[in-house]
């Protein structure tokens, strides 16, 4: 099945730009293993919820979940860009 340029562009519009080499931006997951501990992790989520980056169901389910433990403190800082990522 092939697909149209422009309307995988409009579906996927963050797919696209990594296809097409354009800026792969952090996401909460990336900004949440920077956190220091669950305080400073819960802003994050307040935040990325306010600014309508995720949904309000969504952040929840990350301030519930066990996981979210195991993320805090799990990358060091410029591992990012270490791994070839901007």
């Amino acid at each position: 099945m092939e697909w149209e340029k422009k309307r995988f562009r409009k579906m996927f519009p963050n797919i696209f730009r990594e296809l097409e080499g354009g800026d792969i931006f952090p996401s909460i997951l990336d900004h949440l293993e920077r956190c220091r501990d669950l305080k400073e992790a819960e802003e994050v989520i307040d935040y990325f919820v306010r600014i309508g980056e995720i949904t309000k169901e969504y952040g929840e389910f990350l301030k519930r979940s066990d996981i979210l433990k195991e993320i805090i403190r799990s990358r060091k800082h410029g591992e990012y860009t270490k791994r070839g990522l901007k």
